[in-house]
């Protein structure tokens, strides 16, 4: 997921025009503390160990790091920029948004090229726009703006990427999306968390629905999807679509990883009737957007009905569970367009044994062809994954391979079939019992 942003000040002729100005300047580095207040917002700094320095002038507040030339990259430079909040209705949220990105025209010309919107955890309005790019004397920039209001006053941040993706990209992204999760709007605002509330909850377990379909490749063709998607529910209410890998409580992985999660309630019913829809409030970016949907709910025995689809329930496996058989993983994935073709294929395959013993193997291919002004060109590369062995233990959704140099590795798994062990979930990856036919 690639982003950026842009940034400018007070007396520009333009925008684009002030960020490469910006890019000479000479900042010295400075410590500062976390949290800070911007103009009675408040939020917290990203560690100056990081790189990141700061600087600026009258009502901006501006964090700026430098990104050395490497032999695949040019120099390159983030640029963040927080304002003071502003007077206004919560309502006025998306012309906001427009007034500040216009600040850039060239920037403002740009399509948007993935957007966020919900609440943040405080309940204020968010939204999150992301256009890329702009060339300009052999800079390429792009931006992320996000715009954050409540029911009196709006702030609006920004990050700008100057030549700078990949891994780079990534960690100036992860950096700037801590630091919006991290504002406040009003002193009283509680930090990001996913903490639930009273009336929160009511489920246990984990439930499994069936998801098939077809969708693009990075080849350019279609593939056939078939996938046993999960919604595990904690009692006091918070739920999360991927089991918690390594161990950790469902609470420990939604602080970890929270775009998996998000909290629940089960709302009307009384005495005499259950529940009739459930609400889900579901973390939809890293920067903290929640997006709130109330689907239909009703249960059906053990299994539970989401919005016309059927959750079955997956129980745990007893502790010291044994199996017995072969499981095969396998992916394919294949497509063309007018100058190039391409495919990758690979199969794992975890053979578990009654005494509680273990083997694994696996292999990868992938080929690809191009053709530029009549010659051809292609590459084709394939390896096996090598073999190990040991003993396994399974215990809830946990799966414990240790193998013989006594190296453990945990995994996440289920069965989405009540009563068969004809398929597996392993660490989200489809395993089919392969009975030898």
């Amino acid at each position: 997921m690639g982003k950026a942003q842009i940034d400018r000040g007070g007396r520009v002729r333009s925008g684009l025009g002030f960020i490469l100005v910006l890019v000479t300047l000479l900042f010295s580095p400075q410590s500062f503390a976390a949290p800070v207040d911007v103009g009675g917002l408040t939020v917290t700094l990203p560690d100056p160990a990081s790189g990141w320095r700061k600087a600026g002038k009258g009502n901006l507040f501006m964090l700026q790091k430098d990104f050395p030339e490497t032999e695949d990259g040019k120099r390159g430079s983030a640029l963040t920029q927080i304002t003071k909040p502003l007077p206004a209705a919560r309502n006025s949220l998306q012309a906001g948004m427009k007034t500040f990105v216009a600040t850039l025209p060239d920037m403002a010309k740009e399509d948007i090229l993935i957007k966020h919107y919900g609440v943040t955890v405080n309940g204020y309005d968010i939204r999150v726009e992301e256009r890329c790019c702009v060339h300009q004397k052999n800079v390429s920039i792009s931006q992320i703006v996000v715009g954050i209001a409540g029911d009196k006053r709006q702030a609006f941040l920004q990050l700008v990427l100057l030549n700078v993706n990949g891994e780079r990209s990534s960690s100036a992204e992860a950096d700037f999306a801590a630091l919006v999760r991290s504002v406040k709007l009003d002193p009283s605002d509680k930090d990001f968390d996913l903490v639930p509330t009273s009336g929160d909850g009511g489920l246990d377990g984990v439930f499994t629905h069936l998801d098939t379909g077809i969708r693009p490749n990075v080849f350019g063709g279609m593939d056939f999807y078939s996938d046993s998607t999960i919604s595990m529910f904690d009692p006091k209410g918070l739920f999360s679509t991927e089991l918690p890998k390594g161990g950790r409580s469902i609470t420990e992985h939604c602080k970890e990883t929270p775009t998996d999660c998000g909290l629940y309630k089960l709302v009307g019913g009384g005495f005499f009737s259950s529940a009739g829809s459930i609400e889900m409030r579901s973390v939809t970016s890293a920067y903290g957007t929640i997006e709130i949907e109330t689907k239909p709910f009703s249960k059906k025995g053990e299994d539970l009905v989401i919005a016309e689809a059927d959750y079955r329930a997956a129980p745990p496996f007893d502790e010291g569970t044994t199996l017995d058989g072969e499981w095969v993983s396998t992916f394919a994935s294949s497509g063309m367009t007018a100058t190039s073709s391409g495919s990758m294929a690979s199969s794992h395959t975890l053979r578990l044994h009654r005494n509680g013993t273990f083997e694994r193997t696996g292999w990868s291919g992938a080929s690809m062809t191009n053709e530029i002004g009549g010659s051809q060109s292609g590459v084709t590369t394939s390896g096996n994954r090598p073999g190990a062995s040991g003993r396994y233990k399974l215990s809830g959704y946990r799966l414990d391979l240790t193998d013989a140099s006594g190296k453990m590795e945990t995994m996440s798994i289920f069965e989405p079939d009540k009563g068969s062990d004809g398929l597996l979930v392993i660490n989200g990856s489809n395993y089919l019992k392969d009975d030898g036919k």
